[in-house]
């Protein structure tokens, strides 16, 4: 019914819906009272002179949207890295044989910063490659 009443507000109702909405009103106190204040509300506002703004709006154009839609595919091509990376030495550290150890570990003792999973990545790719300089 709401809908409706603002409708009617803007002179859009057909005559059947206005209609309805007037059965309405006459049974409800509630919606009743909502037209009332909303009424009142849109008679003062379309009442009231329009001011001049002294401020410039500006509409983004469509270069800042195109930007934006970069910023966040750059922000999922981090993220997505960052999870690659971490599933990465997850398997260095915890090879398949000591799944089920894996399992209990805390989550926390999984989470690190990449850039300390980007050193222990690198750390572990030179004992592949030299096996005499692992400990």
């Amino acid at each position: 019914m709401r809908e409706l009443f603002s409708a009617a507000l803007d002179g859009e109702l057909s005559e059947l819906d206005q209609a309805r909405l007037d059965a309405h009103l006459a049974a409800c106190a509630g919606c009743r009272a909502y037209a009332e204040t909303t009424a009142g509300a849109s008679t003062l506002l379309r009442q009231t002179p329009l001011e001049e703004l002294t401020v410039p709006i500006l509409v983004p154009g469509r270069r800042l949207a195109v930007a934006r839609k970069l910023q966040v595919a750059a922000a999922a091509a981090a993220v997505a890295a960052t999870v690659g990376l971490s599933a990465a030495v997850s398997t260095i550290e915890h090879p398949a044989s000591s799944h089920a150890a894996s399992r209990s570990a805390a989550p926390s003792a999984k989470l690190r910063f990449p850039d300390q999973e980007l050193r222990m990545l690198q750390r572990a790719s030179q004992a592949r490659s030299h096996p005499h300089l692992a400990l």
